[in-house]
């Protein structure tokens, strides 16, 4: 959330402030004073390079001398941030506050751009420190700073400071950014706040009503929370108003009617998008357009569409679940086809019940030769060889 533009925008404020407290301050020496306007002019005609070398320089001469040092140090890194180096700006900010001896208003500033350079390479323990160590001081710090306060703590794994800085921080602006209230709810969230949580995602959705991430985070928090209905109606609006078309989206939208015990309003729109070809028509889709169908009792519309992913991508799963609505339907002939497919392709969490449930089918079908066969091979499993070897008898 803190770029490298941020903190060059930060650090041309502070600099201000420098070039202001190095004219009036009776400290900063002659030299320095010449140099650093003479790096300002280098600054204003873009040439950060020069400017860059001419502080490199000077900074050396002057080290035993730690206000001048402190000042040229904060060019210093304010010119490698213009030139996109972090990092040296870093180093820089590090020496000069390692001096004891500064002014405190030049300290709480520097404290506020390295705690800033430091949040943009990602260091967000070390930028916690140093910007905890700029607020306690701070006169008056601004939103935009309270929230960059609040984001290295919540990214230091301090979630309920977070929440403090990042609550002030909106209270305290007149436009607070959509990022504030998304880091807001995030802190609420993770400390189990959910009533104040909801309340702040959909205050996002309120001003922000055509973000599909929003309708995303409320279908989330909801299932979260085991509100299932909500969770869909949530995903419903969006997917109704064109926000959300994702298979991800579909996909969870689909699952939800069957898990609300709606199966078949869910096997019903999986199947328009299919025919829309808004989903793949695969064996992915097709098995899940199976099992709805299944769980809404519609024996007819799951055998087609399961017939139809077995062919397109062979498993002995999706080929017990056929055998099974056969054996159901009492077509012996197909059940057992279907069961033997499945002992063939394998994978089967009990393959042997499978080969009980062929040798019924071949049975009824009179089919006695393959009937034998898999009892047998049932029989082989101590809770199923009762049942088997009943019917063996019957058949000898």
């Amino acid at each position: 959330m803190t770029s490298i533009r941020a903190v060059r925008n930060l650090a041309g404020l502070l600099l201000l402030s420098v070039v202001a407290a190095g004219a009036a301050a009776q400290s900063v020496s002659r030299a320095t004073f010449v140099q650093l306007e003479r790096v300002q002019e280098l600054m204003t005609e873009e040439n950060y390079a020069e400017a860059r070398t001419l502080l490199e320089a000077h900074v050396v001469k002057i080290q035993k001398n730690s206000y001048d040092f402190a000042l040229t140090s904060q060019y210093l890194a304010h010119v490698s941030v213009l030139m996109g180096d972090a990092a040296r700006a870093r180093l820089a900010l590090e020496a000069a506050l390692a001096k004891e001896d500064l002014p405190d208003e030049l300290r709480t500033d520097m404290s506020l751009f390295y705690g800033t350079v430091l949040m943009s390479e990602e260091e967000f323990d070390l930028a916690r420190q140093a910007l905890e160590a700029w607020f306690a001081v701070a006169p008056l710090p601004q939103p935009n700073q309270i929230f960059t306060l609040a984001y290295a703590n919540y990214m230091s794994g301090n979630v309920p400071r977070a929440e403090e800085l990042v609550d002030r921080a909106i209270g305290d602006s007149t436009d607070p950014q959509e990022s504030w209230y998304q880091l807001h709810y995030r802190t609420l969230f993770e400390q189990q706040k959910y009533e104040r949580a909801e309340e702040v995602l959909l205050g996002m959705l309120d001003r922000a009503p055509s973000n599909p991430m929003y309708w995303r985070m409320l279908a989330g928090h909801y299932l979260h929370l085991e509100r299932s209905t909500e969770g869909l109606a949530s995903l419903m609006v969006a997917y109704v108003n064109g926000l959300i078309d994702s298979d991800t989206d579909l996909s969870q939208i689909v699952a939800l009617w069957g898990f609300i015990d709606a199966p078949e309003k869910g096997a019903r729109m999986l199947k328009a998008l299919i025919d829309e070809g808004r989903v793949e028509s695969n064996a992915e889709s097709l098995k899940r357009l199976g099992n709805l169908w299944l769980m809404a009792r519609e024996r007819n519309d799951a055998l087609e569409a399961l017939t139809r992913a077995a062919e397109l991508e062979p498993d002995g799963k999706t080929y017990e679940l056929v055998g099974g609505i056969y054996f159901e339907e009492e077509n012996w002939d197909s059940a057992y086809d279907a069961y033997q497919n499945a002992m063939r392709q394998g994978d089967l969490e009990d393959p042997r019940r499978v080969s009980l449930l062929a040798g019924i089918s071949a049975y009824r079908a009179g089919d006695y030769g393959n009937a034998r066969t898999a009892l047998r091979e049932a029989a082989k499993d101590v809770k199923l060889k009762p049942q088997a070897d009943s019917i063996l008898r019957e058949i000898n």
